[in-house]
Parts: C-alpha cells; sequence; structure tokens
C-alpha cells in the first residue's frame, strides 16, 4: 500500500566472493534511483528497501550485483502500489506430458492472475521457467513445452521451459509464485517405468490419472488408472 516500504532480497553468490549489490529503481516514468543492498547474511542473502510511494504507482526495479573481479549481473522486477493481491492458490498444475513434453497450468479461480515472476522448478534444484508480465484468466490454461520436444509452430518463445520431460521416469514438477511460496508440487517417486503414451492429469475428482487423450489447453478427458500409488 501507499504507506508500505517494499523491501527487496537477493540471493546472490559468486565462489571468489566480493559482491556488492544496489536496487536500481523507478516510479512510472520519473528518473531511476539508487539504493545500497545490504548483506551478505546467511545463504548469501541481501537486503534492500524501495521506500513508500504513492498509490497508483508503477514501480520497476533491478538488482544489480557486481563482484571483485568486477562480473555484473542483474534481476528485474516490478509492482503497482495498492494493487490487489494476487490469490496464487487458485494456479495448479494439471497435466504432465512426456511424449509431446509439455506442463499445463490451471486457473481454478473466479479472478485473473498475474504470472510475472511465477517460477517452475524440476526435481527441486533445477529452475526451468519464470513468467513474464503475462496474466491467466479465470478457467483458462497456460501450456509450457520443452526446448527439447516438438513445438508448435509460431507458439510464443516465453512459453518454452529449459529442460525435458519423461514419460517413464520420475520427475518432480513444482510450481512457485514470486515470493518462492510452494503453490503446487507433483513429486512422482514410484514410476512403474512403462513408457505411457498419454498424459499424466487431474480427472475431475481432482486425483492424478493416467490419461489417454492429451488435452494441451483443453478440459482433462478423466483416466482410468489412478496414479496415487506413484506420489
Amino acid at each position: 500500500m501507499d504507506t508500505d516500504d517494499v523491501t527487496v532480497t537477493a540471493t546472490i553468490s559468486y565462489e571468489r566472493g566480493g559482491i556488492t549489490a544496489n536496487i536500481v529503481y523507478k516510479v512510472g516514468e520519473n528518473s531511476e534511483n539508487s539504493v545500497a543492498m545490504t548483506g551478505p547474511a546467511e545463504g548469501g542473502q541481501f537486503t534492500g528497501v524501495i521506500p513508500a510511494q504513492p498509490s497508483g504507482s508503477e514501480v520497476t526495479f533491478k538488482v544489480v550485483a557486481n563482484n571483485k573481479d568486477n562480473i555484473e549481473a542483474e534481476a528485474t522486477g516490478s509492482y503497482t502500489v495498492g494493487a490487489a493481491p494476487q490469490d496464487y492458490t487458485k494456479l495448479r498444475i494439471n497435466e504432465l506430458n512426456g511424449n509431446d513434453k509439455f506442463i499445463e497450468i490451471y486457473n481454478f479461480g473466479t479472478a485473473k492472475i498475474k504470472l510475472e515472476g511465477i517460477n517452475i522448478y524440476k526435481d527441486t534444484e533445477e529452475l526451468v521457467w519464470t513468467c513474464d508480465n503475462r496474466e491467466l484468466e479465470p478457467g483458462a490454461y497456460l501450456v509450457l513445452y520443452s526446448h527439447k520436444g516438438a513445438i508448435p509452430e509460431g507458439y510464443d518463445e516465453a512459453l518454452i521451459f529449459s529442460s525435458g520431460l519423461s514419460a517413464k521416469k520420475n520427475v518432480r514438477i513444482q510450481l512457485f509464485d514470486p515470493s518462492a511460496t510452494s503453490i503446487d508440487d507433483v513429486n512422482i517417486v514410484n514410476h512403474p517405468g512403462i513408457e505411457y503414451p498419454g498424459s499424466f492429469g487431474l480427472n475431475a475428482d481432482g486425483k492424478w490419472y493416467v490419461q489417454d487423450t492429451p488435452t494441451p489447453g483443453a478440459v482433462n478427458i478423466d483416466g482410468t488408472e489412478s496414479m496415487e500409488g506413484w506420489f
């Protein structure tokens, strides 16, 4: 809100150390301002504060990091002061397909959700996708294709994730909100090792099944083979 300072936390590492970091932020079309970040704290965290801004302000910022070898890196973000908070709990992983190599996200809520900063991790440690500033309407699907699969011609490059996806191996796909809070976690640890031809997806009862017919971007067709013992 317009009375709130905004704390930005970044995890920054470099094996030779000597890291410094600043937040460079801009309010609307005004000139840029810079704030020094403190750190590193435990885990390599650096913290800085963007002061409170008037309601309705569009704030864009970047964390600019340097190390002792003068190598620079940056990460960006943005927010609108006074904007309604996003209910990320209405997002879920709805379908996984290791043959056509796609991940489907579904908004089962009644309001659109801003997806900027949403992350997907594969097998716990591998960041494979971060969303841009798009929104997902209620009842809508977002389909991400693997860069190792057959991507539909002309498909949006921002919806391609940087990993493979197998139909016959254990896999863990995690969905996180921009604050790194878990939204959904599909952790297949007891895959029978069979290469199933269809998808793994949520039936209408909210449980995971093998679904013979893939439905990227559409309502799932219920399967009959339960996957509940795979988790």
